[in-house]
């Protein structure tokens, strides 16, 4: 199983209780989408370029017994405003399939906040996320204390 670092620990345990996720953000770091995965939940991991990186640990959770990871290419600034055909679309879904129960991202810096809160909205879904370190949050939000690691901040 694909541990993530010890700083990344914190997030995986927050959204532990979430059955269908949607990572903002993905980047060339897919270890949290993952471990979420592998764990047996089923992760959309967004970005608008998706690193090679990110399709291979996509890949990889097709041969286990987990959940999934598929990744995806698409801003989250547009899902966040786009119409709903447009956004289950972009997320490969078709309009039977049921949403998901929380967006997160890793790092979120403060101009994708609003975006990501409001595709949380969207799916009445939660949203949590970590930000840049430097950055204090620009959305509503509780702090999620962690034993170590970064803060969790909980939007919805």
């Amino acid at each position: 199983m694909a541990q993530p670092p010890p700083s990344k620990r914190a997030l995986v345990a927050a959204l532990d209780p979430y059955a269908r996720l949607i990572e903002v953000g993905v980047g060339r770091r897919p270890n949290v989408a993952l471990a979420l995965a592998e764990r047996g939940h089923e992760v959309v991991a967004v970005d608008v370029d998706v690193s090679e990186t990110a399709r291979d640990a996509a890949a990889e959770t097709r041969a286990t017994d987990g959940g999934s990871l598929r990744v995806v290419t698409a801003d989250v600034t547009a899902l966040a405003t786009a119409d709903d055909r447009a956004v289950l679309n972009a997320l490969g879904l078709d309009a039977e399939q049921d949403g998901f129960d929380a967006v997160y991202a890793r790092n979120l810096p403060a101009e994708l906040q609003r975006p990501a809160v409001a595709l949380a909205d969207r799916f009445d879904a939660a949203c949590l996320f970590t930000t840049l370190g430097f950055e204090e949050p620009v959305v509503d939000v509780r702090r999620r204390a962690t034993e170590s690691g970064p803060v969790v901040y909980v939007a919805r």
